[in-house]
């Protein structure tokens, strides 16, 4: 199997994705198309095996506008709407890969899920369907996955956790965070060839690091090259790349395709 991974951003907006549901774009230029975002997802491919993580509520669109017929895992960083309340899509590719697909979170995450979608994991005389993922609790800090070593990272969102992911040592995946519950973290991913990075807006907020703190992150870390994901419609695409890009630092848009 080949080393390199090949990464298709699926979505890097924000629960409410740009612009919001009545057309508002807030500060992004409505005529500049990679500032409309679908809610955050990237798919993986090593070879001729697939990893999705997250499956937002436009996965359908994500899937049909990308080409993608084959999801051979998913993971979920966590269980919000904005990163699971896609996962029915994922019915059309197990019929028609006629297998079942294994999803991996951690347990509070993957009891949320299952609550709320039953059915595709449980057969129910009542709706009769037959299920279609496979339920794996992650309970190691490293996990191998269709030939990916997977480095799990417990981080905070607020009142809750959520689930960062390092990918071969060479991609770092974070959203949604607070901040960092293994304060040596950063100097852990320090030089990474690639790093995703939830950066939601200017202002302060409960549950995600402002912009100036992940800047002071991506300071720290000094990554071959650097993302912003998870945007707000207050984070205009072309403003964010004339000031970041000379450092290799850039607002991540849809359809973004990476060779690592």
């Amino acid at each position: 199997m080949t080393d390199k991974i090949e990464l298709t951003v699926l979505g890097c907006g924000s629960s409410f994705g740009v612009p919001l549901s009545h057309n508002i774009w807030g500060n992004c230029d409505s005529t500049n198309p990679k500032n409309y975002r679908t809610r955050p997802s990237i798919y993986l491919k090593k070879g001729d095996k697939s990893i999705l993580i997250d499956t937002s509520p436009d996965l359908r669109h994500q899937l049909i506008t990308n080409k993608i017929d084959t999801v051979d895992a998913v993971i979920f960083t966590h269980a919000h709407a904005d990163h699971t309340h896609g996962i029915n899509d994922l019915r059309s590719i197990a019929l028609i890969n006629k297998k079942k697909i294994p999803v991996f979170a951690d347990k509070n995450s993957l009891n949320t899920i299952k609550n709320s979608f039953s059915y595709l994991f449980t057969k129910n005389d009542k709706h009769g369907y037959e299920p279609i993922l496979q339920k794996n609790i992650i309970d190691n800090e490293i996990l191998d996955l269709n030939g990916f070593k997977i480095r799990v990272v417990k981080q905070n969102h607020g009142s809750t956790d959520s689930y960062g992911f390092i990918f071969d040592d060479k991609l770092a995946y974070n959203l949604d965070i607070k901040h960092f519950y293994d304060e040596n973290y950063l100097e852990g991913i320090k030089g990474i060839k690639c790093w995703f990075v939830g950066c939601l807006r200017y202002e302060d907020h409960p549950s995600h690091a402002i912009y100036e703190e992940v800047m002071n992150w991506i300071n720290k870390v000094n990554a071959k090259q650097t993302f912003l994901s998870h945007m707000t419609a207050i984070i205009d695409y072309d403003t964010e790349y004339s000031k970041l890009s000379a450092k290799n630092v850039y607002p991540a848009y849809d359809g973004l395709k990476i060779s690592l």
